[in-house]
């Protein structure tokens, strides 16, 4: 499971400030990569662009087939559906179970026929079933 992802020249800056020139990096389908660096060397921002909610001045990513800085708002939204994020200040709900917190966003952004098996995956690899 998994999809490949490419990137190539991309560029982001904020103002004068220049995040980081002309990356470009491919990640096969099915492998698992770890992005390393100090604080404030541009891995969250990389990481918002590979999920479209940062568009980067040059280059492209492109995500199982598609380049998601040239998609439509439908694409993006399909890509995104492949993804899980955790960003580094994200919590669970303290009010919510594992269930519940598992179940929320898909509850939110998908279907409920592809909603299941997802969640109950998430709970069997967590020893959490029926919980």
């Amino acid at each position: 499971m998994g999809v490949a992802i490419e990137v190539n020249g991309l560029t982001k800056s904020f103002g004068s400030s220049r995040i980081w020139e002309d990356v470009t990096l491919t990640i096969p389908a099915g492998e698992v990569s770890v992005l390393l660096g100090p604080s404030g060397t541009g891995k969250s921002v990389f990481l918002k662009s590979l999920i479209g909610l940062l568009r980067p001045e040059r280059g492209s990513i492109v995500i199982d087939g598609t380049d998601i800085i040239e998609c439509s708002a439908k694409e993006l939204y399909e890509i995104r559906t492949l993804f899980g994020v955790l960003f580094q200040d994200g919590a669970l709900f303290g009010s919510m179970n594992l269930f519940d917190n598992t179940a929320f966003p898909l509850r939110e952004h998908t279907k409920k026929k592809k909603r299941d098996p997802r969640h109950r995956h998430g709970e069997a690899r967590t020893g959490r079933l029926g919980r």
